[in-house]
């Protein structure tokens, strides 16, 4: 579904938080049945109003949003909440130390701090222990930005905190950033991508301003408008891996353009620079539409959000839609040609091990029909179902591709009992899967690999090749996952699996 600046409006302004993308952008996030029938329930708008008698957890925008503050060089985040929404925080600060190593940038502590509400700051409010917070990262860490997100509890009671902001910026050296992360503002744990971004928008994203030189250089000047004039900014999610930056990269250096990777792991100056772009281009429109959308305003930077580049099909349409906005169609056509020629070869002895295997997969929306149509069109194998966290309007045109429209969907952002229920009816082969949902599979006897991996890659063509070696490799040996189902229960009863899940599906008694 390609999405070019000019088709879209985003109408930024200086509000303390972004829409929910309930409203924004028709988000569908409770469903079981066919890809046919979600495909025409989206359009009518019936999938949307969609909920369920019974719920297990999902995931907090919070997290989301503090994962993304987190990767910025040289900043402190603040959660303004009590103590048990950091209870998943502990895993950041080696993840974020492994991520900016392996992308060769200088290692830094993750410094998060917490203002512990309790039972006495929901009654007399939080916003003391919060100044308190801000002063002292201000101290101690001496940071470029202080990021607060706002968790549920002072978001309930009011707390102030852009009020806050106001009374303390200017008094201090750090930029202040506010995130309206509050969780239960929305049922789309996405909302925690916007929420970040806005506070980013808001407070970093400030356009360094251009000086004449000194001594003037008309070469320098028309080297640096040139090479603007053909960099494009390719925007990374928390779940890439420097292998898919780096396969990106390779594929828009082969058109003769200049790869540059945003937003994660840069530099408050990175953030800034951000307009010396051609094109800003997606991989992920669920992660990066409304920040691309609003940086078309800030910059006037135009943006293209399309497929994501999994497998041959989706690369290769990625790769195209770059190379047709600065018309270089000749040289992506060769490089698309070669490419395709070199990896068709090297799969073509995976293919035979992977032909007529059933596969299920799950994770986030556009990553998920991506890898299925890769694994059912290219390799041979039977897509027998697929899991989406949410639905929204970005998948439209994906849905309408998928391989029979029969073909059995959920949509749940967690609910690993309802997705359990499915794969024990289906009985794939393989389950391709979000973290997460791997080792519930694992009780069933599933043999599974990652949907994504911080030190594995899966976009672009090498991405394809990798993808299809681990399948074959983990279908080689299954004892693990045999001897995992023979020795440890799942939590549910036997009654559970015996039921159809659409029967927990509803109309929303809201609407």
């Amino acid at each position: 579904m390609s999405k070019y600046s000019d088709e879209l409006t985003y109408n930024f302004t200086k509000g303390i938080a972004p829409p929910v993308r309930e409203t924004r952008i028709g988000v569908c996030s409770a469903y079981c049945g066919t890809c046919g029938d979600l495909n025409e329930d989206v359009k009518s708008g019936c999938a949307q109003v969609q909920s369920r008698k019974f719920a297990q957890s999902g995931g907090c925008q919070l997290g989301l949003a503090v994962g993304i503050a987190s990767s910025i060089t040289n900043v402190v985040t603040i959660i303004h909440s009590p103590l048990g929404c950091c209870s998943g925080f502990g895993g950041q600060a080696g993840m974020r130390k492994t991520q900016r190593e392996t992308r060769g940038k200088r290692n830094e502590d993750f410094v998060w701090l917490h203002t512990n509400m309790d039972q006495l700051d929901v009654v007399n409010g939080g916003i003391d222990k919060l100044r308190e917070a801000i002063l002292y990262a201000e101290k101690e860490y001496n940071p470029e930005a202080i990021v607060i997100a706002n968790g549920c509890v002072p978001g309930i009671i009011g707390d102030d905190i852009d009020s806050l902001v106001n009374e303390l910026n200017g008094r201090l050296s750090a930029k202040l950033v506010p995130v309206h992360c509050e969780g239960f503002k929305s049922r789309y744990v996405a909302s925690g991508y916007d929420a970040a971004y806005h506070g980013f928008l808001r407070s970093l994203l400030e356009p360094i301003k251009q000086y004449d030189r000194v001594f003037p250089d008309e070469g320098q000047d028309a080297l640096e408008r040139y090479k603007n004039s053909r960099t494009v900014n390719i925007f990374n999610v928390g779940s890439n891996s420097p292998g898919d930056e780096n396969e990106l990269s390779r594929l828009v250096s082969a058109l003769g353009l200049f790869p540059k990777v945003v937003p994660l792991h840069n530099s408050l100056d990175d953030l800034a620079r951000l307009g010396d772009a051609a094109l800003n281009v997606s991989i992920c429109a669920t992660h990066d539409d409304y920040l691309l959308g609003h940086l078309k305003e800030l910059f006037g930077t135009p943006y293209i959000i399309d497929t994501l580049p999994i497998g041959i099909k989706n690369t290769n349409r990625w790769l195209w839609k770059v190379a047709e906005f600065f018309g270089l169609e000749d040289e992506a056509a060769r490089v698309i040609k070669l490419e395709n020629d070199q990896l068709l070869e090297a799969l073509e002895p995976l293919k035979k091990e992977l032909k007529g295997k059933k596969i299920f997969v799950g994770g986030g929306e556009t990553r998920i029909l991506t890898t299925a149509e890769f694994f059912s069109s290219t390799l041979g194998m039977e897509l027998v179902g697929v899991k989406a966290h949410n639905v929204d309007r970005f998948v439209e045109e994906i849905l309408e591709d998928v391989t029979g429209p029969e073909l059995v969907i959920e949509v749940a952002a967690g609910q690993p009992a309802e997705e359990l229920n499915i794969i024990n009816k289906l009985k794939p082969d393989l389950y391709c899967g979000h973290m997460g949902a791997n080792g519930w599979v694992a009780r069933l006897g599933v043999p599974n690999l990652p949907l994504f991996g911080m030190g594995l890659n899966f976009m672009g063509y090498s991405g394809a090749y990798e993808l299809a070696r681990k399948a074959v490799k983990v279908l080689k040996n299954t004892n693990f996952v045999k001897n995992i189902s023979a020795n440890v229960n799942l939590p549910l009863r036997k009654e559970w699996f015996d039921t159809d899940v659409k029967d927990n599906i509803k109309e929303n008694d809201l609407v």
